[in-house]
Formats: C-alpha cells, structure tokens, sequence
C-alpha cells in the first residue's frame, strides 16, 4: 500500500508539465512524476473530430469538488471528510522529496455511480503548503487486474463532461495522441490559466514469438486513467534551484 500511495502523490505534473501550444493537434511531452507511464490509443481516434462550442458563462477550475485550491492540509482533510466520508485515519499522507511538496491520498470506492475504485492525490506546495494539484487515478496501480476498455469508456464519459462545461476551444485538446505512451483525452484551460488534464496511460506489454520464432513489435495496453486539475502550470509552489543561487 505504501508503494502505491508514494506512485500517486508523485504524479505530480506541476513539476513537470509544460505548456504546449493551445492547439487541437497540439503534440508535447508530459513527464508524470517518477512514474513514466507509457499510453495505447486503444481504438480511440488519434486527432479529435469533436467540436467545442462556446457555452455562457466560461468553466472555472477551482478545485476538485469541496477541496478548492489554496486549502491548508486541515481544510483538505475536511473537505475529504465531507466529499467521501473518510476519516483522517484512511487518508494517505506522502512527500515529493524532489519538489518537496506533500500529498493527501484517498482511496474512493466510487467517484461517480458506476466507475471502478480510484485513488485522490491532493497535492500541497512547497513554501505555502496550500493545495496546489489534484490527481485522480483508475486502473494501475490502484487494483491489479485491469480491463482497458473499462478505462476507455470512464474517459469517454469524463470527455462528455468536461466537452459539455464549455471550455475555450483555442485553449482545448480533445482526443489527441502524444506517443505510443500518452492519449490525451481532454485538456482545458481555464481563463485563470489552470488546467484540467484528463490522460489514458499505458505500459509496454512484453513482446510474444510468433509461428516463426521471431520476435514481435512491441505493444501497449492501456492501465491508467489519469485527471489532473492544476492550478497553475506556469509557476507551481514547489522547490526549485534559482538561477544565480550556484
């Protein structure tokens, strides 16, 4: 349990995101903590044929559901309390000794009616250990036997949702394939700069002999889903060296 606490709080993409152009074939590179997932499309489209209308009224991400961004550790605490009645005892807490930032981990039988067990990293900073990040987790490492379809269809629901919120389409990525490792499912930006970040990850299956004994391609298969709200990309609380400090 401690290994897959540790593997959730480090899915800490402040540290390591960078912005890439608001584009909806936008390719770039995200680095998730020390984990490395790898990703398979699966069967999902590798560019999106999604249109994002303009709704009233922009989408605000301020947070994962009572948890708001700028909570004290204590604030969170109740908010996980409230949120999926957990007491302090069945809350999780770890460090990121690289950004020296702390986590809140929570295991949740149900975020919404029907979806499989997920885990909650609730991420604080470094110099104002106020929450900063929230990282939902399915599939890896959270249970062991993991179905990849079951996890397309929980990102195909989650894209619905966060699609019909109304997100600038110029600040949208939707269905776009980075790599053979990462699917972004769903990526927006609100107009305070903070992002939600939805993300089918996967792991490279060994290589199988053929009839012939020769080895084949490797393959991927999907194992996690990863949401990410991020409160801010550009210049997250965590620690780092300035420039002139050596």
């Amino acid at each position: 349990m401690r290994n897959v606490v540790k593997m959730i709080a480090d899915a800490n993409l402040v540290s390591r995101y960078r912005m890439p152009p608001v584009r909806a074939n936008a390719t770039f590179v995200v680095l998730i903590g020390a984990l490395f997932f790898s990703v398979c499309t699966y069967g999902l489209a590798q560019e999106s044929s999604i249109e994002i209308e303009e709704v009233v009224g922009s989408p605000q991400i301020t947070g994962f559901r009572s948890a708001q961004f700028g909570m004290s550790e204590s604030e969170t605490l109740e908010a996980i309390r409230r949120d999926f009645q957990l007491q302090q005892s069945r809350v999780a807490s770890q460090t990121n000794d690289e950004d020296r930032t702390s986590s809140l981990v929570a295991t949740v039988d149900e975020i919404f009616a029907g979806s499989e067990p997920a885990q909650v990293a609730y991420i604080h900073g470094y110099k104002q250990n106020k929450l900063i990040q929230v990282n939902v987790v399915w599939g890896l490492p959270v249970i062991e036997e993991v179905d990849p379809q079951t996890l397309v269809t929980t990102a195909n629901v989650l894209r619905k949702y966060f699609v019909s919120l109304g997100f600038d389409p110029d600040s949208t990525v939707v269905n776009t394939r980075i790599d053979d490792r990462v699917f972004i499912v769903f990526r927006g930006v609100d107009e305070q700069g903070r992002m939600a970040l939805l993300q089918l990850i996967s792991n490279q299956v060994p290589a199988a002999d053929d009839e012939e004994g020769e080895e084949s391609e490797p393959q991927f298969r999907i194992d996690s889903l990863l949401l990410s709200y991020i409160e801010d990309i550009k210049d997250p609380d965590i620690f780092r060296i300035e420039k002139g400090d050596f």
